[in-house]
């Protein structure tokens, strides 16, 4: 099983498209939602739609790193209606701040599922180092890079490592519930930090 965010080997367009335009696009794209209109954001979600196909990674692995957001969003939608049945029964029971707002946040998580799935993390660090390089006029230790790198991946990167603890948990009987939260989040944490070392120690080394 895949864990959210991670990266898909293909030789899609979406995949051969430069990491660079895709960091710009990946910044672009909240931006974007906060200052367009509520239509852009059903353009958008088409539009992600489409290049998931396109990238070949699997839709139903684009539908399960929507996953994050569904708590979030029914938690937003609740807020909404209990205040409609508690203090103000003259409006809509869900506003349509409200659902502009899940629509924000459905269109950022498809556009960062897009991201990871198709861009491998040493794309990135070379693409960064690139960067890096130019602005320092080649005299740089690529630290900022690595260190941005390492930011950039410690998303998928959590993802994976939850779910190894989390098979490595089902595999002895473990059930779902609290205790598995209270069992697995400690383990989630320093797996995540001595992981995270270890990649930052990759990327400088492969400098």
């Amino acid at each position: 099983m895949q864990s959210l965010f991670s990266y898909s080997k293909s030789n899609s367009p979406i995949h051969r498209t430069p990491a660079g335009l895709k960091i710009l696009a990946l910044v672009a794209v909240p931006i974007t939602l906060q200052l367009a209109p509520p239509y852009v954001c059903y353009v958008l979600m088409v539009l992600f739609l489409v290049l998931a196909l396109m990238s070949g990674t699997g839709f139903r692995n684009f539908l399960r790193d929507l996953r994050p957001i569904v708590i979030y969003s029914i938690f937003i939608l609740a807020i909404d209606v209990l205040s409609f049945l508690l203090f103000d029964r003259n409006r809509a029971i869900i506003t349509g701040t409200s659902l502009f707002l899940v629509l924000k946040l459905v269109c950022a998580m498809e556009a960062t599922s897009i991201f990871f799935r198709t861009t491998s993390v040493y794309q990135i660090k070379d693409t960064l180092q690139t960067v890096e390089r130019v602005v320092t006029f080649g005299h740089t230790r690529y630290t900022v890079s690595s260190t941005f790198t390492l930011f950039l991946s410690f998303l998928p990167m959590i993802f994976e490592t939850w779910t190894a603890i989390e098979l490595a948990y089902r595999a002895r009987g473990g059930r779902n519930g609290i205790s598995k939260a209270i069992r697995l989040l400690p383990r989630l944490i320093a797996m995540s930090i001595k992981r995270a070392s270890t990649t930052y120690l990759a990327l400088l080394n492969r400098s």
